[in-house]
């Protein structure tokens, strides 16, 4: 079932503008509070319109800490890297997935076991509901990261963080759009096993568009 929180927005572009007003807010009072903003970054495409929003504002961003949800099994600098797309601290964690799946996994447990719980963790769901690189018919792996294999989609080899780390979070942030993931949104909404609704915690802000949500106009 979704969160009690989920906000059905008119298009793409409403969603991008509530998720950096909320991204914003988050960083404010965490920065506020503890004196550091930590983000969980979403890769794909519905999130890269927020971040760069966001990157257009004025943040504190030497206080910002960013870390990854997943990362695929490419070179460092290759484009497809959801390390690419990033925000304008200096403060980033990526995830060594250049390493291989297994060294990179081991090694992003390390980074991130000290930086627990984070502030906020960022969310997508794919067409087949899946989220960060967490595939339907995967098993839910223990621990804080999990190295993956024979992925659905390319490349194969990926690492990801497990249900547990994204939920260790003060905040999930969930964001969904197009109206090619409205036949895993009503999946979801009505209450089948996907992985998407295994990570989402029941008091996450959920941001979907009217398209992906299964309406026209809203």
């Amino acid at each position: 079932m979704l969160s009690v929180d989920t906000q059905v927005l008119v298009d793409a572009e409403a969603v991008a503008q509530q998720a950096c007003a909320e991204i914003a807010a988050a960083a404010q009072a965490a920065i506020h509070e503890r004196g550091v903003f930590r983000l969980v970054m979403a890769g794909g495409g519905t999130p890269q319109r927020a971040y760069t929003l966001l990157a257009a504002t004025a943040q504190d961003w030497d206080k910002w800490e960013i870390f990854w949800g997943d990362e695929r099994c490419l070179p460092v600098d290759h484009l497809e890297r959801n390390s690419q797309m990033s925000l304008p601290t200096p403060h980033r964690f990526p995830i060594p997935a250049e390493l291989g799946a297994e060294a990179a996994a081991a090694a992003y447990a390390q980074t991130i076991h000290d930086k627990l719980p984070f502030d906020m963790v960022m969310l997508g769901m794919g067409e087949d509901g899946h989220t960060a690189s967490l595939f339907p018919g995967f098993a839910v792996a223990a621990g804080l990261t999990t190295a993956v294999h024979n992925a659905p989609k390319p490349p194969p080899d990926r690492v990801s963080l497990t249900v547990e780390a994204l939920q260790n979070c003060r905040q999930q942030l969930v964001l969904v759009t197009g109206q090619g993931k409205a036949e895993a949104m009503a999946q979801w909404r009505n209450g089948e096993h996907l992985p998407i609704a295994v990570a989402v915690r029941a008091d996450a802000c959920v941001l979907v568009d009217a398209a992906a949500y299964g309406e026209s106009s809203v």
